[in-house]
């Protein structure tokens, strides 16, 4: 047996050591609904290790956040550099399947902790609203099968504008949701029931077809996940076919705060957009049930999805172990990763549900709702 010089030996000690210290870095993209409650457990797995955020400071609504320190709990001494950069549902899973983006798409930069870009947009975890079967990009269509962790409850509501002939309007039925997503306008007088309001007119308008809150608004209405739908937004004060749809609920939401559009709108929000409009006191009930959290966990709402945390295929254990811990892997949500981390934030949120705290389970996206 060959023996090693003692000058080989230290340069074989110190490569090890630095091997073992090797930096960590993740990225995550996806859904917008989830960014805060993401930020915030982020912030909670490095606690006072966090040595750098970029941008600095509170930025639980920022689309670009890069954190850089150690989680001890998670991976000892080395150093952890978490980028996150969120655009939408779909997109996400696009980017983990490496699928072709559709015209108009792109798939978004990080930012490094310099603040300049990393032009590498390919994500390890992607925040998506829906599960991936309802998106186009499944295994029936030839992608693989994405490794998924449920890490919350993403609540929605129908919530009429602030503008002028919407006053008759409370309550929205799947019937009156799926005329609107099919017509994209119809006589007030169908979702008021007062014939006097025939003559009168209220609009949908809605968002752009990779938004995970489009899908689950057109799968709980039993109208098509990834159907067309028909949208108007405002040109002014004027309602106005749209072709596309909005890429982000704030911009949808100050639609119906317009109070001086000329005709009525409708739209479907997550919780925190709607409670921007009018203070939430423009929700409707759904099937005459009204939004909250208890009826979420009970089952009698149901406008309402799981947030899913997608991993893309391939990736490495180390990588892995942001997201399910090492105390309990085979049970993320009672472990020591991000999902449980999550899971405990939302404790404390106004606009989403614990997963823990479910009472009701479904298997796809507005099917049925069943008891534990």
């Amino acid at each position: 047996m060959k023996s090693l010089h003692l000058p080989a030996l230290l340069a074989a000690t110190v490569l090890g050591g630095l091997s073992a210290q090797a930096q960590v870095e993740i990225k995550i993209s996806g859904s917008t609904a989830f960014r805060a409650a993401t930020y915030n457990s982020i912030v909670a797995l490095y606690g006072a290790n966090l040595t750098t955020q970029t941008p600095a400071g509170p930025q639980s609504g920022a689309g670009k956040v890069t954190f850089v320190g150690t989680i001890p709990t998670l991976y000892g001494i080395q150093s952890v550099t978490i980028k996150t950069a969120y655009s939408g549902s779909v997109e996400g899973v696009i980017n983990l399947l490496n699928a072709p983006n559709p015209a108009g798409i792109t798939q978004p930069t990080y930012l490094n902790a310099d603040g300049t870009t990393d032009a590498n947009t390919s994500a390890d975890f992607a925040l998506c609203d829906v599960f991936q079967d309802t998106t186009d990009y499944n295994s029936g269509s030839g992608y693989a099968n994405l490794d998924d962790v449920s890490v919350g409850i993403v609540a929605f509501a129908w919530t009429k504008g602030t503008m002028g002939g919407t006053t008759g309007i409370s309550n929205l039925t799947h019937q009156q949701a799926s005329a609107l997503l099919g017509a994209g306008s119809v006589p007030l007088s169908i979702l008021t029931g007062n014939a006097a309001d025939a003559a009168s007119t209220v609009y949908l308008a809605g968002r752009n077809k990779v938004s995970g809150t489009r899908i689950v608004a057109q799968s709980d209405t039993g109208y098509g996940a990834n159907a067309d739908s028909s949208l108007y937004k405002l040109a002014g004060n004027t309602p106005t076919i749209d072709s596309v749809g909005f890429s982000s609920g704030s911009s949808l939401a100050a639609v119906l705060n317009t109070s001086t559009a000329t005709g009525p709108f409708v739209a479907y929000l997550g919780i925190s957009d709607s409670n921007s409009v009018n203070g939430g006191n423009n929700r409707l009930t759904f099937n005459g049930v009204p939004f909250s959290f208890e009826n979420v966990r009970n089952g009698a709402y149901s406008f309402w999805s799981y947030e899913h945390i997608f991993a893309r295929p391939g990736l490495s254990n180390t990588k892995l172990t942001l997201l399910k811990g090492i105390s309990k892997p085979g049970n993320p949500i009672a472990s020591n990763g991000l999902a449980k981390a999550i899971d405990t934030n939302l404790a404390t949120s106004t606009t989403s549900v614990q997963v823990s705290t479910m009472k009701v389970v479904r298997n796809s996206d507005g099917g049925p709702i069943t008891g534990l």
